[in-house]
């Protein structure tokens, strides 16, 4: 396999690991213990009472396949981090801890803050105090309406009236509810028994700090300055009334949004969570993306000035780019790929590269050919064949020019000659593999359809990974004669996310099915068009 026209300096390393890692630091002087992880938008996750970062993992790595960056601290006094001085207990005390601990993790660019019941308290109160930090809030089932209604149903009252066994008599009808009681119990178990044993003074004083909590007026002020919110809790809370939610939402003065589910839904149905947060997260990506793209083109006209590509081909490459595969890389490793495309390909000629990284089980493969239908999926239908793993790719096309490539992990030695000749049979079309790797899902696949133009549309799958994935999407649009433009794939713990420009119609649950396990039916999302509507 060999290039004729690569930059020079070495080549891109791996993408981060998805995983959520568990890491512990000091702030304020104090240890603290927080979860990181993913890539893309910052968000910064505070966790309800009793609770810590631990709890809410499968809720966080679920953001993380959104496209998120995810911070999620245990707050103090919760999950092995110190608690604060007697007198910095209150709502601001623990605002003023975030906000210490973002400088901590060097957490600079304003963050999505998403805040659970007492968790919401403390984001409200940041937002307040810090705006620089909060370009958009959400609070999901959050303390601070201060007003709960009476038993006799007369009318509202200040939550001091109310015996504080009452919350918690429903927090245990909800944990004793069926399944999503048994996984609320499930992912709680990692947190509240251990918070319970090392600090349970605490523990009550935190409770009783949420339970008086009243931040209406500070959340009246948020609706003045137009900070975008989203106020969310489920209908079947036993623990903060719709009262109290109501009472947020006419601080602010946002319309009321409420879902299935217990308090602590987001812990029993974490893709629940995800499906809400993605239009916001796909929103303000959309706006980072635009002032990005102009900084990657100018980045890669630079970069490729020193090769032998013409400076009038890097215009014309660079022009006639789409915008998701000038977003789905470093530029870096976008010029790498793009000086591989000169000189002009000879007739049936396939062109490849395959460059090491500082893994040395890990390789980025660049393909370059003519442009056909179904050309992607016998690329990765070569890759598929030799037994090798992608973990990232990206696809662009123009005119009768095709440019793939794939970041691929190989637990053994490779050989490239051998998948050089797969490349080129699978390519030129002369001869297909004999015996493809058959994908096998694991789980229910989501596809997500967004119009971008007549005829043509943004397509989003979020499957479980394995081997053969790519080129079974990429088969399959094929074959209902839908054309793939640009296409950027990345894999997040153990979750793939390809989204593809195409040109075609498409059955967005047809697709679904065909990559789901024959005995589950996978459905679109349909939250992202819904939240758009309100």
């Amino acid at each position: 396999m060999t290039a004729t026209a690569v930059l020079p300096g070495g080549s891109p390393g791996p993408a981060d690991d998805p995983e959520l890692r568990w890491r512990t630091t000091a702030v304020q002087g104090r240890r603290a213990q927080y979860g990181i992880g993913g890539t893309g938008l910052p968000v910064v996750f505070l966790h309800g009472w009793g609770l810590g970062h631990r709890a809410y993992r499968s809720a966080l790595r679920e953001l993380m396949v959104c496209g998120c960056r995810v911070y999620a601290p245990s707050l103090p006094g919760f999950g092995g981090t110190a608690d604060l001085p007697r007198g910095q207990r209150t709502i601001e005390g623990y605002a003023t801890w975030v906000d210490a601990f973002l400088d901590t993790v060097g957490l600079i660019e304003p963050a999505l803050v998403v805040g659970h019941s007492f968790g919401g308290g403390v984001a409200t109160r940041l937002a307040f105090d810090r705006p620089q930090r909060v370009r958009y809030l959400v609070l999901v089932n959050s303390v601070g309406g201060g007003f709960r209604w009476t038993s006799s149903g007369r009318g509202v009252r200040q939550q001091s009236g109310v015996p504080a066994w009452a919350s918690g008599f429903g927090l245990v009808r909800e944990l004793m509810s069926g399944p999503d009681g048994y996984r609320v119990v499930e992912a709680m178990s990692a947190d509240a028994l251990g918070n319970l044993i090392r600090n349970p003074v605490a523990l009550a004083e935190i409770g009783l700090l949420a339970r008086f909590a009243d931040l209406t007026a500070e959340l009246a002020e948020l609706g003045r300055r137009e900070l975008p919110v989203l106020v969310l809790t489920s209908g079947d809370d036993g623990v903060i009334p719709l009262a109290s939610f109501d009472a947020l939402c006419a601080a602010i003065g946002t319309e009321r949004t409420v879902l299935d589910g217990g308090h602590s839904w987001l812990l029993a149905r974490p893709s629940a969570f995800a499906e809400v947060l993605e239009n916001i997260v796909q929103i303000h990506a959309d706006e980072d993306e635009a002032v990005g793209l102009t900084t990657t083109a100018e980045q890669l006209r630079r970069l490729l000035r020193h090769t032998t590509v013409p400076a009038r081909s890097v215009k014309a490459l660079v022009r006639g780019a789409a915008p998701l595969w000038l977003m789905s890389e470093p530029p870096a490793a976008l010029a790498g790929d793009l000086a591989l495309c000169h000189p002009p390909l000879a007739g049936g000629e396939v062109r490849a590269v395959a460059r090491p990284s500082a893994d040395a089980a890990v390789h980025r493969l660049t393909v370059v050919a003519a442009d056909r239908p179904g050309l992607l999926a016998d690329t990765a239908a070569a890759v598929a064949a030799e037994g090798l793993s992608v973990r990232s790719a990206s696809a662009a096309t123009w005119d009768d020019l095709a440019l793939h490539a794939m970041t691929i992990r190989a637990r053994g030695s490779v050989d490239w000659d051998a998948l050089g000749e797969r490349l080129r049979r699978e390519v030129n079309g002369s001869e297909r593999a004999a015996v493809r790797p058959r994908f096998r899902p694991t789980g229910p696949a989501r596809v997500q359809l967004t119009g971008v133009a007549p005829g043509r549309s943004i397509v989003k799958v979020t499957a479980p990974d394995g081997l053969g994935l790519l080129e079974s999407v990429a088969r399959w649009l094929s074959d209902h004669g839908v054309s793939i433009e640009a296409a950027r794939i990345t894999t997040r713990a153990g979750t793939a996310v390809d989204t593809f420009l195409v040109r075609g119609a498409i059955d967005a649950g047809e697709l679904a099915n065909a990559l789901s396990p024959a005995r589950r039916r996978a459905r679109s999302c349909p939250l992202g068009w819904w939240l758009h509507t309100r």
